[in-house]
């Protein structure tokens, strides 16, 4: 069997992290994905990072983490040349994806409804900020506003009020994701239309929407009219006693004993029984001298052996619990290696080898692979032009005249 998106053409004009992780991970998957990329140092992602060489290079790590198995040509839009350039590959392709904000490609008439006149079986999946309408449409954005603005930042605050950002840019990705779904869900659309259909769809991808369509626990609330819970910080949302952060002797412990029976357990293991025959145990969560009591007692019990320790001996109880792991630790982990999670792709340009994150699931058979390093900036560029017909004195004036590099 093949790779689920094999024979499937993707022409990505995006760049930075939401548009390319999207494409990644159909890449991955097997889709044929080539990057319109404007020749120069354009994508900060790629010319970034803390790797000297790397950036350098323009294979940055953030570059390189959802790169793998795509193609480069390098073109200047703002030449008719280039425009026709990126018309031929949109004329043969299943989908293109790009991340300009609202109404650019149109003005580079470049626009969705010029190419699905051109090729009405094409998936245009246009990824911005706030999307292609609405009083927003036209306001710039990148993850940290679109946190701050979404209302994620402030659900992710303490007591205090002080709202915090995640520290990965997670609505990029949680964008990013939406869009390779989008994309999936209209080309299996596509072929399940009926023989008057061509098929063709617009995408409108918005980090906004995107954002709050995995808020829906924290909206519920407003979503019903009902006063929400105040702000928990670390602690379960769940509000039990035997839930929360605990040092332990080498770092913290996160511990969710949501349901009573979990709580029980915990009690059992650290020899506290006493804390769920407390008659209180009953309301667990509505009594703030219980709570307090449980989670001082709790504190007092693991700070007597190591994080690692109390996860192995909580997870066979049916708690969950888990030792705060940072990225080098987790990257590393037996874990992640049985899952198959982190691909290692050669580049012999570079002499070096790159560890790269594969897609969030495993299939039977015919999955998710590596099977080429990033490309670097126009790498392809003369084999795609050849493909499409141009000859090499063509290409080579194409150089020339700085249309493509």
């Amino acid at each position: 069997m093949k790779r689920p998106f094999e024979n499937i053409r993707i022409v990505d004009l995006t760049r930075v992290l939401a548009g390319p992780y999207s494409t990644y991970q159909l890449a991955l998957l097997g889709a044929d994905v080539i990057r319109v990329e404007q020749p120069g140092r354009d994508d900060f992602v790629r010319f970034g990072g803390g790797d000297a060489e790397l950036a350098a290079a323009g294979m940055g790590p953030g570059f390189l983490a959802q790169n793998a198995n795509k193609q480069s040509i390098a073109v200047n839009l703002k030449d008719p040349r280039g425009k026709e350039i990126v018309r031929a590959l949109a004329a043969a392709a299943d989908v293109l994806t790009e991340n300009f904000r609202p109404g650019v490609m149109a003005r580079l008439d470049l626009g969705a409804e010029s190419l699905l006149e051109l090729n009405p079986r094409l998936i245009y999946c246009a990824i911005s900020g706030y999307g292609q309408d609405g009083p927003m449409a036209q306001r710039p954005a990148y993850d940290h506003v679109v946190q701050a603005v979404s209302g994620m930042m402030a659900t992710n605050s303490d007591a205090s009020g002080r709202p915090w950002r995640v520290g990965f840019p997670m609505i990029d990705y949680v964008a990013g994701l939406s869009a390779a779904f989008a994309i999936s869900s209209a080309l299996f659309q596509r072929e399940h239309c009926g023989p008057e259909q061509k098929g063709g769809q617009i995408i409108d991808v918005a980090m906004m929407d995107a954002a709050v369509a995995i808020m829906a626990p924290a909206m519920a609330p407003y979503l019903q009219g009902i006063t929400p819970p105040p702000r928990t910080g670390d602690k379960a949302a769940s509000g039990s006693p035997f839930s929360g952060m605990f040092e332990t002797t080498d770092g913290l412990l996160a511990l969710a004993a949501n349901a009573p029976a979990q709580g029980r357990s915990v009690a059992q293991a650290i020899g506290r029984e006493d804390l769920i025959a407390d008659p209180r145990f009953a309301d667990w969560g509505g009594n703030g001298d219980y709570v307090a009591v449980v989670q001082d007692t709790l504190a007092a019990a693991f700070a007597n052996a190591s994080a690692l320790e109390w996860e192995e001996r909580l997870s066979p109880l049916g708690v969950p619990a888990g030792k705060v792991r940072g990225l080098a630790e987790i990257m590393d982990s037996d874990q992640l290696a049985a899952r198959g999670m982190i691909h290692t792709v050669a580049d012999p340009d570079l002499g070096r080898d790159y560890r790269v994150p594969g897609v969030g699931f495993k299939m039977a058979h015919d999955g998710a692979a590596v099977t080429a390093p990033p490309p670097r900036l126009g790498q392809n560029t003369d084999a795609v032009l050849a493909e499409l017909g141009y000859d090499d004195d063509k290409i080579a004036e194409l150089r020339s005249d700085n249309v493509v590099a």
